[in-house]
């Protein structure tokens, strides 16, 4: 794919995510911004093709009737990026949980969310023994949807809500 090629296509999906209401509603944490044109880069313009926003995926992640959002932000202080998701609610101020976050060390381009569905689904321990780790469950059943963090074409890990704890948990799925 050529430079203008992944120029155009970066610039068609801001220009889709600028239509996006839900995008627009997102609260943030204070000193945190969403992405915008000049972040959409690397794998969000390259990889994912059809998918709008890379690092960004709505479902009912804690199983309350309401959907959520799970998305990567930018520190507006210093070239740190974390993974956020907001329990959202019928009414007031979402909750705004820090899940993953990043010195700036790695590129966030790098890095995608999305959804993943309710099921079962073999987890890296249950892959290769010797991730098994402190509990790390070989089989993981989600009963609610999960948020899939993952690196293009690399490894990747659910963020899944524990309904016993009242939080989210992190599990690997891939290396």
């Amino acid at each position: 794919m050529s430079q203008a090629e992944r120029r155009r296509r970066g610039l068609f999906l801001t220009i889709v995510l600028a239509a996006s209401p839900a995008y627009a509603e997102i609260s943030l944490p204070e000193g945190w911004r969403l992405p915008g044109q000049a972040d959409v880069s690397g794998g969000w313009a390259e990889f994912r093709e059809g998918d709008r926003r890379p690092y960004h995926a709505q479902a009912d992640f804690n199983g309350d009737g309401v959907i959520d959002d799970a998305y990567i932000a930018f520190s507006t202080g210093g070239p740190s990026w974390a993974l956020f998701v907001n329990l959202n609610s019928r009414r007031g101020q979402p909750k705004i949980i820090k899940l993953a976050e990043d010195s700036g060390t790695n590129l966030p381009q790098n890095m995608g969310v999305a959804v993943a569905k309710r099921g079962t689904y073999k987890t890296l321990c249950g892959k290769i023994s010797r991730f098994c780790k402190g509990g790390e469950p070989p089989v993981l059943k989600l009963r609610l949807p999960a948020i899939n963090y993952y690196l293009f074409e690399g490894a990747n890990s659910f963020f899944w809500w524990d309904k016993q704890y009242g939080k989210f948990r992190r599990t690997w799925m891939s290396d």
